[in-house]
């Protein structure tokens, strides 16, 4: 009897220190070597915000030791947008969703990865218990991201002319040649012969034009004349959360994108 007595003591005993601690339940099926991944769960209140808002991003994680290292909050912004473009004499070119006979085509796409999952916040395991949850038995980890506009290479203005691939501006060279106004031309190349024109028709140059100003066409001479450039596409913010243990242990949350018409 004194030993069951005992025996009932030290249960009592387990269980009163047990109850000043975070509540575990899983702890009790058995030790680990501190190897287990955490449970992660991620949440937004707004899942279609538009640039200049703030989403709250909401972290809520588990680890059957309690044992972290850190919560790592990831940006990746890209976008993809086609060009338009107006010149001081009334050229005007979009070459995204043109719509020709009906049918909607694109000249020149351009893509950019501004940022590839940069961190933007982390909170430290020392700082962790500032996010505990008594109610819930989890760590509620709740941060403003604010929706940015961020330029990668390709600045939101006439200098992002600068800036394109050889190619890419030949095939802008090729568009213009056949958009180009008289005018605009011969602020480009003020010694143009007649030869340059044609009499009429769809198109203001002649074949020959046309060679001239893919041939000797530089983006700081079309800069001179560019009143303004405008980027017309999609603007795309990714967020990704991972909760990692001191032994490298990684759960990571299925990555949100949020998307803008720019």
């Amino acid at each position: 009897m004194k030993n069951i007595m005992i025996y009932i003591a030290l249960l009592i005993s387990a269980f009163g220190f047990s109850s000043c601690e975070k509540n575990d339940p899983i702890s009790e099926l058995g030790t680990t070597n501190g190897e287990f991944s955490a449970q992660l769960s991620v949440s937004y209140n707004n899942t279609r915000p538009a640039i200049g808002d703030t989403v709250y991003v909401t972290a809520s994680t588990w680890q059957r030791d309690d044992k972290f290292d850190k919560i790592v909050f990831y940006e990746t912004i890209f976008e993809s947008f086609g060009i338009e473009l107006k010149l001081e004499k009334g050229t005007g070119i979009v070459t995204k969703d043109q719509v020709v006979n009906n049918n909607t085509f694109s000249t020149l796409i351009l893509t950019d990865t501004v940022k590839s999952k940069a961190v933007w916040n982390t909170v430290e395991e020392d700082k962790l218990d500032d996010y505990w949850v008594t109610a819930s038995n989890n760590y509620v980890i709740r941060i403003p991201y604010v929706v940015e506009r961020t330029d990668g290479k390709y600045p939101s203005d006439k200098s992002l002319l600068r800036n394109l691939s050889d190619t890419d501006f030949a095939v802008l060279k090729s568009i213009l040649a056949y958009n180009i106004t008289k005018e605009d031309y011969l602020l480009l190349f003020p010694d143009a012969p007649a030869a340059h024109f044609t009499n009429g028709g769809t198109y203001v140059l002649s074949s020959v034009g046309m060679t001239y100003l893919r041939e000797n066409l530089t983006a700081e001479k079309l800069i001179a004349i560019t009143t303004s450039v405008v980027k017309k596409g999609t603007y795309n913010v990714t967020i990704d959360v991972d909760a990692i243990t001191p032994t490298g242990a990684k759960t990571s949350s299925t990555a949100r994108t949020f998307e803008n018409i720019i």
